[in-house]
């Protein structure tokens, strides 16, 4: 060995003896920063420095310092343990910047399951393949022969198993529905929660969690709700008597699914008479959702409102035609009458100086109604359609912040009023007033209220007293 050959291996021994830990030193200062900053990449960092580096340093240091030959035991050794860490650090580095289900930073990249995890296999596959193929010297091409005589009697035995994998490759290629979808499989429906290899994972809307083989549903039609639009059509259907114009029963219908939480006001819910029965007109309600998983509790909520709104208009909806009912003196709510409806009207503060003929002049133009909970009275920026005192129940007045926000300014309860604009012609309302514990009103007609303001100056004046009041509430509520 020359002087020349002896320098250049001293050399090459200092500058891994000093180069390797002072590499070590600066990834050990860049780990600590990452974690300071919570990056995802830390752990990388940390397999990189105490997994990888360890096998590479002393793989250098045998070949380059010690000679050590490259068909040796030990050299072969480390070298394995050199590529497992890299296997590992490969595999880390993948579930760091590759997702197959929900992505937790906006910068990974998302990856049906199936293809995640075959780039993981052809990840382990490859490297070692090259280990033993150039590290120990096997001769792979036996290997590779005896798996395709092998390969046969695989397939046959595992039929079931290559059609879902084959068909697991075909659904991500025509992508049909992805992670998230709400899908109908036969009778099946449900979101996607998962996609594999072998099979579909759903959940259905009672919670339940249903695995359908890939091979069968490239058997079966599948409907997805909400490849590209999201919107989904839904159809309900109520029977409402013959009595009752179809002009306003479509009115009355539409306000209530405008007034659902859910229901999209675009494209508008529409409500078509569909059938004449026997003794009713069967309307066909269409609305639009965005989100399926809450059609249970939109429908319900639909029908919710739809009972109180068919009590407040007198709607009838006819029993069913083979029953036949004999009901004498049906009964009344003890509240709706009219003796009792002039008892609470001269009960309340308000009226209690108004004369017994002006109490029932007012009486024949009060009725009372019931309103569900989330629905509106009142909405601000119209006009007040009517009085109101709320004789059960919980209403919450609101406005609109300067923010933009729905700000609460007060909440009323039993004897409070509402609807006080009507006594202002032409003026809107200034709040919303919104259900919050199902409400029991007397709603009494602007055509009373304009009567009792001309007859009446002490009640206007104590009205407009109120109407002040109210409206010091808002402006300090806008503060």
């Amino acid at each position: 060995m020359t002087a020349l050959d002896n320098t250049t291996t001293v050399l090459q021994g200092l500058a891994i003896i000093l180069g390797l830990p002072l590499l070590v030193i600066g990834l050990g200062e860049l780990i600590e920063r990452s974690k300071r900053e919570h990056n995802p990449f830390t752990q990388v960092l940390t397999v990189i420095r105490n997994l990888l580096f360890p096998p590479l340093a002393l793989w250098l240091l045998l070949r380059q310092f010690f000679q050590v030959a490259e068909d040796g035991i030990a050299l072969r050794v480390v070298g394995s343990l050199f590529w497992v860490a890299l296997i590992y650090l490969l595999l880390l580095f993948l579930n760091t910047t590759l997702t197959a289900g929900k992505q937790q930073k906006s910068w990974q990249l998302h990856l049906p399951n199936l293809l995640f995890q075959l780039l993981r296999a052809l990840v382990v596959l490859g490297i070692l393949a090259y280990v033993l193929g150039n590290i120990w010297q096997v001769d792979l091409t036996k290997i590779m022969g005896a798996l395709g005589i092998g390969s046969l009697v695989i397939a046959l035995a595992l039929q079931d198993t290559l059609s879902n994998l084959v068909s697991g490759f075909l659904l991500i290629i025509e992508s049909p529905f992805k992670v998230g979808d709400w899908i109908k499989v036969g009778e099946l429906e449900g979101e996607v929660i998962e996609i594999n290899w072998r099979a579909v994972r759903i959940k259905t809307l009672d919670k339940d969690i249903i695995i359908i083989p890939n091979g069968n549903l490239g058997k079966e039609n599948i409907c997805n709700y909400t490849l590209h639009d999201p919107l989904h059509v839904v159809r309900m259907y109520m029977p409402i008597s013959y009595e009752e114009h179809p002009d306003r029963v479509i009115q009355v219908l539409q306000d209530v699914a405008l007034s659902v939480d859910g229901i999209e006001p675009q494209p508008l819910p529409d409500i078509d008479p569909q059938a004449y029965k026997n003794s009713y007109i069967e309307y066909e309600i269409r609305f639009c959702i965005t989100d399926y998983s809450r059609l249970e509790e939109i429908k319900g909520d639909f029908f919710r409102r739809a009972y109180y709104a068919i009590h407040r208009n007198q709607f009838h909806i006819p029993f069913p035609d083979k029953v036949e009912y004999r009901v004498f003196n049906l009964p009344q709510d003890p509240e709706d009458t009219a003796e009792r409806l002039t008892e609470i009207l001269r009960s309340l503060p308000l009226f209690s100086r108004l004369d017994s003929r002006t109490l029932l002049e007012l009486k024949q133009h009060a009725t009372l109604e019931r309103f569900a909970v989330g629905e509106r009275i009142i909405d601000a920026g119209t006009l007040d359609q009517a009085f109101y005192i709320l004789l059960s129940g919980q209403v919450m007045l609101s406005l609109v912040g300067l923010m933009g926000e729905e700000q609460e300014i007060a909440h009323l309860t039993e004897g409070d009023f509402l609807g006080e604009m009507v006594f202002l012609p032409g003026e809107t309302s200034p709040v919303y007033a919104t259900v919050t514990e199902t409400a029991k009103v007397i709603r009494i007609a602007p055509v009373a209220i304009v009567h009792l303001i001309q007859h009446h100056p002490k009640f206007a004046v104590e009205m407009s007293q109120f109407i002040e009041e109210r409206k010091k509430w808002i402006r300090l509520a806008h503060r």
